[in-house]
């Protein structure tokens, strides 16, 4: 799973460290709440319900758990990789290709990765949706 931007400030008191190692454990616990100081958000909570949604469901059925629960197979070439907490859902998943995220590890570059308008677009199509949708 990666949480690129779930960051909540009753968490974390360092924002530049974004999702930094175990900082999913009171998420994924629910245990967010444990210092009342600040409160957590409501974004928060609905986040740690997805969460625990879908680890529940991935320990009931680790086979089809998660395709049950909405998260597609995984196949690198489409958008099936989970970006959880981020800015277009910060309360639960937008599906990405994993090609894209495993861009920066692609050394030396292949065709594939080299291909800066297909990035582009599926990088800002669901950014151009969210406008549109305003």
């Amino acid at each position: 799973m990666k949480f690129p931007l779930a960051i909540f400030p009753d968490i974390s008191t360092r924002p530049d460290l974004r999702a930094y190692h175990a900082s999913e454990i009171p998420i994924v616990y629910g245990t967010f709440d444990a210092n009342p100081n600040p409160l957590p958000t409501d974004t928060e909570i609905m986040f740690s319900k997805f969460v625990q949604g879908a680890w529940v469901a991935f320990a009931r059925d680790p086979a089809h758990g998660l395709v049950n629960y909405g998260w597609p197979m995984y196949s690198p070439n489409t958008t099936t990789v989970a970006q959880l907490g981020n800015f277009f859902n910060q309360t639960g998943a937008t599906f990405t290709q994993g090609q894209l995220l495993d861009l920066t590890c692609n050394f030396p570059p292949t065709p594939a990765s080299v291909n800066a308008s297909a990035q582009l677009t599926a990088l800002l199509g669901p950014v151009v949706a969210f406008i549109a949708a305003l």
